[in-house]
This record gives C-alpha cells, sequence and structure tokens, in this order.
C-alpha cells in the first residue's frame, strides 16, 4: 500500500483552487462588460410594456422609482398609470407591467418578462387570450384565478399552469395595491 503524502493531497487542492479562482474572476470579468447592457434591456423592455399597457400615452413620468409610472398624453394630462411588479411562478420572477386608468379601473397587462416558466405553459401567460381577462376589472378589489375563489373578480387559469397564472394574477394585486395605496390616496 502507498503512504499518501502531504504532496499528493496539497498539489490537487492547489489545481484545483487555481482553476476555481480562474473562472471566478472570468465570470466577475463577463458580469461587468454585460451589466449595463442587461439593464438597458430590462429598461426598453419596460418601457414597450408601458406603451402596451397605456396605448394613448405619449409619455410616462416615474412617480415612484422602476415601480409607478403616470401615463401622460400630449397635452400633459395624466391618464392612467402603468405599475411594474413581480411575483414568483413556477419557474422564477414572473414581471408584469398594469395599467390603470385614472379611475382606478384596470386597462392593460403585459407579462414582460416570463422567461423562466415552461414553454408552451407557463409563457402563455403572456398571450393577450389570458391577459385581456384583467381588462375592466377595478382595482379597488382583489382579483383571483378561478379555481382558488368563491367570487368576486375572477380570471380563468391557464390550461396545466396554475402556478404562472396565480403569480401574474398576485403581481397584478400588488400593481392594484401600490396604485390605491400611493394615487388613490393623493386624491382623498
Amino acid at each position: 500500500m502507498k503512504k499518501i503524502t502531504v504532496r499528493d493531497i496539497l498539489i490537487p487542492t492547489l489545481s484545483l483552487f487555481l482553476i476555481c479562482l480562474v473562472v471566478t474572476a472570468i465570470l466577475s470579468v463577463t458580469n461587468a462588460l454585460t451589466a449595463d447592457r442587461i439593464a438597458q434591456n430590462e429598461q426598453q423592455s419596460k418601457e414597450t410594456s408601458m406603451l402596451a399597457v397605456c396605448p394613448d400615452a405619449d409619455s410616462f413620468d416615474e412617480i415612484i422609482d422602476g415601480v409607478l409610472y403616470a401615463a401622460t398624453d400630449s397635452g400633459g394630462n395624466i391618464i392612467g398609470y402603468a405599475v411594474s411588479t413581480a411575483a414568483t411562478g413556477y419557474g422564477g420572477q414572473v414581471k408584469v407591467m398594469t395599467g390603470i386608468d385614472t379611475d382606478g379601473v384596470i386597462i392593460g397587462v403585459d407579462v414582460y418578462n416570463n422567461d423562466d416558466e415552461t414553454p408552451g405553459l407557463g409563457q402563455n401567460t403572456s398571450n393577450d387570450s389570458f391577459t385581456d381577462q384583467y381588462r375592466t376589472l377595478s382595482a379597488d378589489r382583489s382579483i383571483a384565478v378561478s379555481k382558488d375563489s368563491d367570487g368576486g373578480q375572477t380570471i380563468d387559469a391557464v390550461t396545466s399552469a396554475t402556478i404562472s397564472s396565480r403569480a401574474v394574477t398576485a403581481a397584478v394585486n400588488e400593481a392594484c395595491d401600490i396604485y390605491r395605496q400611493t394615487i388613490e390616496k393623493e386624491g382623498e
């Protein structure tokens, strides 16, 4: 039987340490080089989503940093609000933009990032056939997935994607809460 020496342990250990160090350095550099581009893409996606939920707006004024925006027309009049929220779905964060008019009625919902959800199932929560169900619902009352509710404001879940549907609904409810706590309280 061969006797194990300190050298037999030290060389592989140091080799693994150096490999990990180099890989970590490469990942850090890659992250630093791509962070600005990722942030720009995220902002562009958010701006496109704001226009989707408030299509009559000419501009958006930030009220709460990265979350709540006042949608204004060409005359500078507020015609609604765009609220960016997120909730945990089946595969990760589902990012949702909710448009609410000045009367507290939902005018649009856009799922602008659900890339981690299951393709062909959870990702279908971004389809108009699902998001259009939220239109005309009141921001003053909670919304539920129909299988979770015994009445009130409900939407039907995407078939075989109940968790993702619940995530979108949770994000819309959070947007409505932000609207009520910020905009409605201002008007009192």
